[in-house]
């Protein structure tokens, strides 16, 4: 397992709701300035995700053992260096750790995946894992606001069309003793921010009241999908457009 070493800075929809107050929303406006830490150098030509400024910390959120969805748009328009396609090189989760919270060690993973549309809620949920990193551990030494960023090994993920929407994730693979806060911007959307806590998914605007959406993004590099090889003869081919 490699590991990352985050240098300190000053950061229902589901079956059943039975768990939902579990969880208790605290919400105070964040303070001090993050750093974009980036240990693995990921050279992406475009980000794309939820690129608002950090806004509130939600109090003691982030139990571990359970994972966070980010669901955005692949909009060209907002990436028009790539001509054809993209691919997730790198995945950004905020969060805030307290003294309280620190010193601490955790494992952790990305991915990146395709959406699936719930008629009755009216929603979009996380779907299938297009690609995924490894697992991490990330030590956390001081406190403060963090932008934890995880890469994702290069050729590892298919490339994706523009048009679409997808989500991006971040799962949680240790329990945390002290429990560190989630950053979100001051926008509430709905059907965009996810938690699964082991009771399934949760939209943390419309299940939780949470005050904004939780700011991830990824890092992206172009690529183009190949166009196969047609087997048939031309004009069995031009046959088909008659």
């Amino acid at each position: 397992m490699r590991k990352l070493l985050l240098v300190g800075f000053c950061l229902l929809l589901i079956a059943g709701t039975a768990m939902a107050a579990d969880k208790t929303v605290v919400v105070t406006p964040v303070t001090g300035e993050v750093m974009n830490i980036n240990q693995a150098g990921a050279n992406g030509v475009c980000v794309l995700g939820n690129l608002n400024n950090p806004a509130y910390a939600i109090q003691d959120w982030i139990w571990g053992q359970e994972t966070y969805k980010y669901l955005f748009d692949a909009d060209q328009a907002e990436c028009m260096a790539c001509p054809a396609g993209f691919t997730v090189e790198m995945v950004h989760f905020f969060m805030q750790f307290g003294v309280e919270d620190v010193p601490v060690d955790f494992d952790c993973y990305v991915d990146f995946e395709e959406t699936i549309y719930d008629p009755t809620l009216g929603c979009f949920l996380p779907g299938d894992v297009i690609c995924a990193s490894q697992a991490y551990t990330v030590s956390i030494d001081q406190a403060g606001m963090y932008d934890i960023a995880i890469p994702i090994d290069q050729g590892t993920c298919a490339c994706a069309y523009f048009g679409y929407k997808y989500a991006i994730g971040m799962t949680f693979l240790t329990a945390f003793d002290s429990t560190p806060d989630a950053i979100t911007d001051n926008i509430p959307v709905g059907c965009t921010s996810y938690n699964d806590y082991g009771m399934g998914w949760y939209d943390l605007v419309t299940g939780f009241q949470f005050p904004g959406e939780l700011v991830m993004y990824a890092d992206i590099a172009c690529c183009e999908n190949p166009v196969d090889n047609e087997s048939q003869s031309w004009g069995a081919v031009k046959s088909l457009f008659r």
